[in-house]
């Protein structure tokens, strides 16, 4: 089942992305519960606005998981194709449930600002993505270990949480 809420749900009308930041507020946005790694995928495959860039760490097996320069540094890869989206989800779609795995169509640079988190050992530097999003461009963040994601949009075609869930279940 997939549930779709939109700014109206929430107070002060807010949904924010949690490890990214845009330079300019996108106009719409939504928060997307549906199943792990399919809703986002279907997302993707029916919106169909390539080519996408997909943002996520360097961590390639779970040895990695130990080296905190792959943990807090991310890599873009060019996708040109559904099947290229598929083919980076079945390679690292495990990383979903990092909650810091982005996909955008956007043409514009993206920029990385060095933040401080707070982890277990202690506060470790992370790079922090930021997106400028045109008016057609649009950015999804995994979030709750990939069961969810956010949608952040300037396209008028996701105006409404009726569009976007016209473009998950065709």
């Amino acid at each position: 089942m997939i549930n779709i809420d939109d700014r109206t749900s929430y107070e002060n009308e807010r949904i924010d992305f949690r490890a990214c930041d845009c330079i300019k507020k996108p106009e719409y946005m939504y928060w997307v519960d549906g199943e792990y790694g399919t809703t986002i995928f279907d997302f993707w495959k029916n919106y169909n606005c390539f080519p996408l860039k997909v943002i996520h760490n360097f961590v390639r097996e779970f040895d990695d998981l130990d080296d905190d320069d792959k943990r807090h540094r991310y890599r873009i890869d060019e996708v040109h194709s559904i099947n290229e989206l598929d083919r980076i989800l079945d390679d690292v779609g495990w990383k979903l449930t990092f909650d810091d795995f982005f996909i955008t169509n956007s043409s514009k640079e993206i920029k990385f600002k060095i933040q401080d988190r707070d982890e277990l050992k202690g506060k470790v530097s992370v790079q922090y993505p930021i997106f400028e999003l045109d008016p057609s461009d649009t950015l999804t963040e995994v979030i709750l270990h990939g069961d969810s994601f956010i949608v952040g949009t300037n396209d008028i075609s996701l105006s409404k949480k009726e569009q976007l869930y016209t473009v998950i279940l065709p």
